[in-house]
Parts: C-alpha cells; sequence; structure tokens
C-alpha cells in the first residue's frame, strides 16, 4: 500500500499537474454585437455583420418569434422574382442559406462593403420604416458574380420585447438597369 502512494506521489510530482500555466486569450465567437435599442445601431450591426462575414450577427438583425409575433417577409425587385423564383418564398431560412452561400463564395481577406446612403425614415412609436440607397459591393470566386449591386431599399423595423429594433419587412428596388441585391440573393440561394 504504501509502495502505491510513493508510486502515485512520484507520478503526480513529474506530471506538473500541480503547477500553474501561461494564461490564454479568450476566444471569441464573433458574435458580440451591440444591442440594437436605436435604430441606428440595428443598421450598423446589419452593415458590419455583412463585411465582417458573421452569420449570427447578421441573423440577429431579423425578427425571432419568440421576441415579437410577426413574420418575415422579403419582397424582391421588380424582375427578379420571375428570374428567381425561389425570392417568391423568401424566408428567414433562405436569408441563412443565402449568407452562408455568400461567405463561400466571397474572396479570402476581402470584405464585402454595404454603403447605405440618402436615407429617410418615419416612426410609429415601436415601429418605422427606413429607406435607403444602397450599393453592395462583391469580390467573389465566381467573376460572373463579382461587382457592384445597387438600387433602393426600404426597411419596416419593429422594437421587440427584449426593447431591440429588428427587421421585418425588407423591399428591394432596382436601380435602372444594375443588378440589385435581389439578383444577388436569387443567384446565390
Amino acid at each position: 500500500m504504501k509502495t502505491a502512494f510513493i508510486f502515485l506521489l512520484i507520478g503526480l510530482a513529474s506530471c506538473d499537474l500541480l503547477t500553474t500555466r501561461d494564461s490564454e486569450e479568450p476566444t471569441t465567437s464573433g458574435n458580440n454585437i451591440i444591442p440594437a435599442t436605436t435604430p441606428d445601431i440595428l443598421f450598423s450591426n446589419f452593415k458590419a455583420s455583412l463585411e465582417d462575414k458573421i452569420l449570427e450577427n447578421y441573423l440577429a438583425s431579423f425578427v425571432d418569434g419568440s421576441f415579437l409575433k410577426k413574420s418575415f417577409k422579403y419582397f424582391p425587385s421588380a424582375g427578379s422574382n420571375s428570374q428567381y423564383p425561389s425570392l417568391n418564398n423568401w424566408s428567414l431560412e433562405s436569408e441563412r442559406q443565402y449568407f452562408r452561400n455568400l461567405k463561400s463564395i466571397s474572396s479570402q481577406g476581402k470584405s464585402i462593403t454595404l454603403s447605405l446612403f440618402n436615407s429617410s425614415n418615419t416612426t410609429f412609436g415601436d415601429s418605422a420604416i427606413y429607406q435607403f440607397e444602397y450599393k453592395l459591393t462583391l469580390v467573389a470566386s465566381d467573376q460572373s458574380i463579382s461587382g457592384d449591386y445597387t438600387g433602393n431599399t426600404q426597411f419596416k423595423i419593429y422594437l421587440d420585447s427584449r426593447n431591440q429594433w429588428v427587421i421585418v419587412e425588407w423591399n428591394d428596388f432596382r436601380k435602372n438597369n444594375s443588378k440589385s441585391w435581389s439578383d444577388l440573393k436569387g443567384r446565390l440561394y
């Protein structure tokens, strides 16, 4: 019995089990976003999630039925829904798949850039309508997808039970003959 105890002590001492080790940097999952307590924060988070290619942050910008009894609706730009029939029944799951595909085809080291400008908004207490002109630029491994997508967009946003603003409706409008965001979604779904 004494021999077993001595071997156990020698084993513990030789394994450095009782010594401290250097501390490690904390790991970050990338989904630490600022709660969207104002519409400006919501759209800042939305823009950053695209540019940083973080799916969880992107989806956090949209309505969650656990916190608001509304369903997400997407209305594609004119002509896109006939060219890409998947846009006709677009859902949050469609947004998830589109974003995954967007992330996978975008070139390594190149961020997606989104500019939202010429904004106007109307607030109704716990809801608001925000309109923007947009320019989404993508550098992709498939050169036929790379380029600028431009148009106008309208978001209907609501405050949910967490007192956070979320996107409930998204309307996309084509600008002249340019490629719209709907065209990108349709191609990547």
